[in-house]
């Protein structure tokens, strides 16, 4: 399948109220790529040095693991292409005697940087997951398909894509912030690597721990970082746990991560007061040069952390506090496709939590409470409410009686990677009968206002005289969905 690049491409929008010209917005007014199919060239001294949208470009070096041989577009097996042990994962859960890595890396060969056998992440990535290796297939939409919509599709038939390609930053997304340059959010490349952590997640399909270092933002900065939680003690169990403001418990995963340096600083980071100030300090008043988390036992995962060394012995646990980075995560129930090289490949059938928390991290300004409510953290602009009801046959979270499907996220109406009009439907869930009018097709699973009209169309929409509810002249054998 030829993979069509990004023309037309609404640049990293979920949701369909912002339109093509304020997506191509500031920062760079990002031109779409008219690429349009794959291309092979060389490296020179020079281009090596940085990431580029270029597809397949290679240095021509071999190596001892032939790592990326024959995902280049000629089909190949997956297991003789992808160099990990059968029933090894890739991503992540790596054994003690793992061969994975060679499915990415070479060590002295790399045509990218981070020793990536492809330059660049998107390139890396698509050279797999582009339906030659038998898994996961970004740019179509089928059993094999990456099950999110597709980065595939016709340009002149209404797609959109999620444009992972890096030629954009992440601040040009709709809804973010589009004059922060920092380099560890806001100003970083839009790639595969943006939603996905390559190296394994507390989430399904792959997704993102820290999507836009949304935990290690504090709220005012858009984030969900908790500054100074109350640290309690549990002598049966010598856990040490945290709690926010509000007295509740703050669960793992945490994030762990640092800045370098001596002492490290760390995303979660403990600090205990210093009796001779009074002041609360990350730094280990034995050894300066570490911090106390690297004295501590900290379980990241389980949300506490413990004293085997005895170094907080007689320090009153009020005279203890910390910041907490914590995890996104995100969980979806998924029917199992088939397993290819003793990996499972499955499809999503619902979510059960996070996601639209997960979306919120670069669309900050969408993430309404309320229709009625002006909202946003770097504009003001009235949302859809993204928590009532939906119709039979469409993709939600369960209520608060666990019926699955029952209220709205953003996937509810939007596809992760793009769409265009072979996959998208009406408001019957008829497929492929109609075109979308618009430039762009901004992500949605329905043509047009169907993505409205899917839902708008019981008793509640009093404003609709002499319309005939899609739902009156349903099929023989098929019941209302009101």
């Amino acid at each position: 399948m030829k993979k069509f690049g990004l023309a037309l491409a609404l640049s990293a929008a979920l949701l369909f109220t912002v339109g093509l010209s304020s997506a191509m917005a500031a920062p760079g007014n990002y031109p779409p790529d008219s690429t349009s199919d794959k291309f092979t060239a060389q490296l020179n001294e020079t281009s090596g040095t940085k990431f580029t949208n270029s597809w397949d470009l290679s240095n021509g070096l071999v190596n001892a693991n032939k790592t990326g041989e024959g995902a280049t577009g000629t089909t190949e097996s997956f297991a003789t292409v992808i160099k990990n042990k059968n029933g090894q994962r890739t991503h992540g859960e790596y054994a003690n005697d793992t061969n994975s890595c060679a499915s990415c890396h070479q060590t002295h060969t790399a045509s990218g940087r981070q020793l990536l056998f492809r330059n660049g992440i998107y390139n890396t990535c698509t050279a797999c997951h582009d339906g030659t290796l038998g898994f996961y297939n970004v740019f179509a939409d089928g059993a094999m398909a990456s099950n999110a919509g597709t980065f595939g599709g016709d340009p002149a038939n209404g797609a959109s894509v999620h444009l992972a390609t890096g030629a954009m930053k992440v601040s040009a997304a709709p809804g973010g912030n589009r004059t922060s340059t920092d380099p560890n959010t806001w100003g970083k490349d839009f790639t595969c690597a943006s939603c996905h952590s390559p190296h394994g997640s507390y989430s399904d399909r792959l997704l993102h721990y820290n999507p836009n270092g949304l935990g290690t933002r504090t709220p005012d900065q858009g984030g969900t970082k908790i500054v100074n939680a109350t640290v309690a003690f549990d002598s049966a169990t010598g856990k040490y746990t945290a709690k926010d403001s509000a007295g509740k418990a703050i669960a793992g995963p945490w994030l762990y991560g640092y800045t370098y340096g001596k002492p490290k600083v760390y995303w979660t980071q403990i600090r205990v007061k210093d009796p001779a100030t009074g002041q609360f300090s990350y730094k280990y008043p034995g050894d300066p040069s570490k911090s106390w988390n690297d004295v501590l036992e900290v379980n990241y995962r389980g949300g506490f952390f413990t004293d085997p060394n005895g170094v907080l012995n007689g320090v009153n646990p009020a005279d203890i506090q910390m910041d907490i980075a914590p995890a996104t995560v995100v969980k979806m129930n998924e029917e199992l496709l088939q397993t290819v090289a003793g990996i499972p490949v499955v499809k999503v059938t619902s979510y059960q939590k996070g996601v639209n928390a997960y979306c919120a991290a670069c669309h900050t300004d969408y993430n309404s409470n309320s229709a009625q409510t002006e909202t946003g953290t770097f504009s003001k602009a009235f949302r859809h409410k993204i928590v009532q009801g939906l119709k039979a046959g469409m993709i939600g979270e369960p209520d608060a009686n666990g019926t699955p499907n029952a209220n709205m996220v953003c996937l509810s109406c939007h596809y992760a990677h793009g769409t265009d009009n072979s996959i998208m439907k009406d408001a019957r869930d008829q497929q492929g009968v109609s075109t979308d009018v618009n430039a762009s097709s901004a992500l949605k699973r329905y043509y047009n206002m169907a993505v409205c009209y899917k839902c708008h169309t019981d008793s509640k929409a009093e404003q609709l005289k002499n319309n005939d509810f899609y739902w009156n002249t349903v099929d023989a054998g098929t019941n209302p969905v009101h």
